[in-house]
């Protein structure tokens, strides 16, 4: 009795785990900028910090805030508003950045608040038809009955070199 019951566990937690693996989840966070929703896939943050200075840099596009001091490395702090629109491009007023995980650049993006994460299949992203490596959104979320723009963290970069004559 008691291997037909462990047999069964065993049973169930591959059938579990096989339906895991095919459904192939990616885990986005969700935060804010301005009262408007935004995602990044988790895995494209390294860090979130709080109350970190942002020092002024001259004669730079008006989307580079400046920079700020991370454990004594410089990173490039980019205002999202000043690129994807909307009412008010001030950036945000609390001091809230998510340090995007790269492998040749240090970038952040100022934020205004971390809101949750969530486990979503892959078919729960609605891409862009025609969208290239520039373009700031990859697609929607569905999540909630609301369209969630996710955002492409390599165009930030592109962008950069390219307004900088890097490429």
């Amino acid at each position: 009795m008691n291997e037909e019951i462990v047999e069964e566990i065993a049973k169930n937690v591959r059938n579990e785990s096989e339906v895991a693996e095919e459904k192939n989840l990616t885990t986005w966070l969700i935060f804010s900028i301005a009262d408007k929703k935004y995602a990044v896939r988790s895995s494209d943050v390294l860090e979130i910090i709080r109350d970190a200075f942002v020092y002024k840099l001259p004669f730079m596009p008006p989307y580079i805030e400046g920079v700020m001091n991370r454990r004594g490395d410089p990173f490039t702090v980019i205002n999202p508003q000043q690129l994807i629109g909307g009412d008010d491009v001030t950036p945000p007023k609390e001091p809230l950045f998510l340090i995007l995980k790269r492998d040749d650049d240090q970038l952040s993006i100022h934020i205004s608040d971390i809101l949750f994460f969530a486990d979503m299949a892959e078919n729960d992203l609605n891409l862009i038809p025609g969208n290239n490596e520039e373009g700031f959104f990859i697609g929607t979320l569905g999540y909630g009955g609301e369209e969630i723009p996710a955002m492409n963290t390599n165009a930030f970069e592109t962008l950069i070199r390219k307004d900088l004559g890097f490429s």
